[in-house]
């Protein structure tokens, strides 16, 4: 048992360094998936410590991991809010996930602001009687209690999130890449709430003696039950990105473009009735400005960015745009579309993208439902193929 916590703490500690340092189309979800790794192995690796005597050798580690596990449910509904909305925006509202943490503070700063004896008693405790060191108490709450509210909160948050993620879920079912990240969707938030209610009827049972898991699943020890499936949850939840790394991709969403305020007098009025060329060249700097920011936004990476949605989020008229580009860039939509696709693509192959995702990953950030069609663009717009531009590029 003791061996396959230390077995997964190293496993967790490795993909949290390939979550946050691999270059990926979406990194702000790579790093909060990263992060609750990271608290995963941790503790992981604490409690690996505290089974096997060893943490009296290592004193300093003690007591202040309490306020990272306090933070666990934090990456997790952030990690589900980025892949939602595709970006990461800091609300209030999320003031109210560090109820737990702000709690531990008060509880971990109390004992190492007591005498030194306070800290030494608390690690005696815990690796004399390794079964009852959620029985210690702190300042405020006691550790069990810490362990509850943590449980309850990271519950809560789940359930939170729900909606959105039900309303997200509905969004692109026609592309098989974003059912491959619902299902990891799905799964992750079942493994996490199963988690948090396995963790908080053990809490219960410690908190107030009673055999919830007799009771209710009609096992005598429920932390065997929830040390096993947190082990799982580790491995399982861990495997996944690495087989499936489209998921780490998130599903791009195209940014609506507001149109620019135009006076609407009669002075306007009467200038706009010009014809389509000087209306046209009137129009140049609000189309490019309008058209830089679709491009900054990548919104060309959206698999259904055509010449209809592209003029509606500028709101021009379809004919209109094509015209611009026509006449500015000298080619049509689907091939300016194309050059900004691969130029970016390039520059994912350039920066070490295929060193930890498949070329199947690569087309589908890329805004190309499959491999084979983003290959074919590769070559008509670059005259060679993705290997051999990699080859050439050694």
């Amino acid at each position: 048992m003791n061996t396959i916590l230390l077995i997964a703490a190293i496993f967790g500690f490795v993909l949290t360094s390939l979550l946050f340092f691999r270059k990926t189309a979406h990194n702000t979800a790579s790093f909060f998936l990263g992060s609750f790794y990271f608290i995963i192995s941790v503790y992981a690796l604490q409690t690996y410590l505290i089974d096997t005597d060893q943490l009296e050798k290592v004193r300093w580690f003690f007591i202040w991991p309490l306020l990272l596990y306090h933070l666990i449910m934090i990456p997790v509904y952030f990690y589900f809010a980025t892949v939602i909305k595709d970006e990461f925006r800091w609300k209030n509202k999320y003031l109210l996930l560090f109820v737990p943490f702000l709690l531990g503070v008060v509880d971990v700063v109390s004992v190492y602001m007591a005498p030194p004896s306070v800290y030494a008693q608390l690690l005696e405790s815990a690796t004399s009687n390794t079964a009852e060191r959620l029985d210690a108490h702190y300042w405020l709450l006691s550790l069990n209690e810490h362990y509850l509210i943590r449980h309850l909160w990271q519950l809560g948050s789940l359930f939170f999130i729900l909606p959105e993620l039900r309303k997200f879920l509905k969004e692109g079912i026609t592309d098989k890449l974003k059912l491959t990240l619902n299902k990891w969707l799905v799964f992750f938030w079942t493994t996490m709430t199963t988690l948090s209610l396995l963790a908080i009827l053990h809490g219960l049972e410690k908190l107030f003696g009673i055999s919830t898991f007799g009771y209710i699943l009609g096992i005598r020890d429920g932390s065997v039950v929830l040390t096993m499936f947190l082990y799982l949850t580790v491995f399982v939840i861990g495997i996944i990105p690495i087989y499936f790394p489209s998921i780490l991709h998130g599903y791009p969403r195209r940014k609506k473009v507001e149109p620019l305020s135009i006076k609407n007098n009669s002075n306007n009025r009467n200038e706009n009735k010009r014809t389509e060329d000087s209306k046209f060249n009137m129009d140049e700097a609000d189309i490019e400005k309008k058209l830089k920011t679709l491009i900054e936004n990548k919104s060309y990476l959206n698999p259904e960015f055509t010449v209809t949605t592209c003029a509606r989020d500028m709101d021009l008229p379809a004919h209109h745009l094509s015209y611009f580009i026509s006449k500015f860039y000298g080619q049509n939509f689907a091939s300016y579309k194309n050059d900004l696709r691969i130029a970016y693509a390039k520059k994912l192959m350039d920066s070490g993208f295929l060193e930890h995702s498949t070329m199947e990953a690569l087309a589908y950030t890329c805004g190309y439902g499959n491999r084979s069609s983003f290959s074919k663009t590769f070559k008509a717009v670059t005259n060679q193929s993705p290997s051999e531009y990699l080859q050439h590029k050694k």
